[in-house]
């Protein structure tokens, strides 16, 4: 435990910059993918030809994640243990959904596939946006706890974009047969995702950093 608390945030760092990166990478063994249109899970189709890099590369991602919550743990706990226990179990909770759930069972294709890794992989990944966003949450409220007013604000107007962004990205999945149509769902769903993962990108950094000065 130790060396997780020592090691979480290069943990957490690496994560976040490996899951920025996955979609520039493979889009280039994919023909025709668009970034503002495609989603980051069409890389795991099961015909795609980046279909077993996806799935290892977002294992390997949850696991990072997952290594770097007892840090994360460390870091919050003198503010609030029920908070910085809160916050660690929605870290968790994405690691596993968001990741490696959706590394090991394939997306399914349509909302009429029935296939039961389709469903896992589906909700799973809906559990773990939502996670992820609780985590934000949680976040700005230990910062306020903290005093630090400026850095809670900032995480409050960074929650209501992602909402807002998060309704655009799900519409077209909740509203299917809706006349009013919201195209580039690639485009919502990475901003969503930059949004979210800066703060624990942040926060790691500056523990780097701030470790190696010592």
């Amino acid at each position: 435990m130790t060396f997780l608390k020592k090691y979480g945030f290069y943990f957490m760092a690496i994560a976040v910059i490996s899951e920025w990166v996955l979609p520039l990478v493979l889009a280039s063994f994919v023909p025709g993918y668009l970034q503002f249109t495609n989603l980051i899970s069409d890389f795991g189709e099961v015909d795609s030809p980046t279909h077993m890099a996806f799935k290892v590369w977002e294992v390997v991602n949850g696991l990072l994640f997952l290594l770097s919550a007892p840090a994360f743990y460390a870091y919050f706990k003198n503010t609030s243990k029920k908070l910085s226990g809160w916050f660690t179990t929605m870290l968790i909770v994405f690691s596993f959904t968001d990741c490696v759930f959706t590394g090991l069972f394939d997306r399914a294709t349509s909302s009429n596939t029935q296939d039961i890794t389709g469903m896992i992989h589906n909700y799973s990944s809906g559990i773990g946006d939502t996670a992820l966003l609780i985590s934000m949450f949680v976040l700005l409220k230990l910062y306020r706890m903290q005093g630090k007013t400026a850095i809670a604000t900032l995480l409050l107007g960074a929650f209501i974009i992602s909402l807002g962004i998060q309704f655009l990205f799900v519409y077209p999945r909740i509203m299917p047969n809706s006349q009013f149509k919201i195209p580039y769902r690639g485009l919502w769903q990475r901003l969503n995702l930059w949004l979210l993962y800066m703060p624990f990108l942040l926060i790691s950094v500056k523990e780097i950093f701030k470790k190696k000065s010592i």
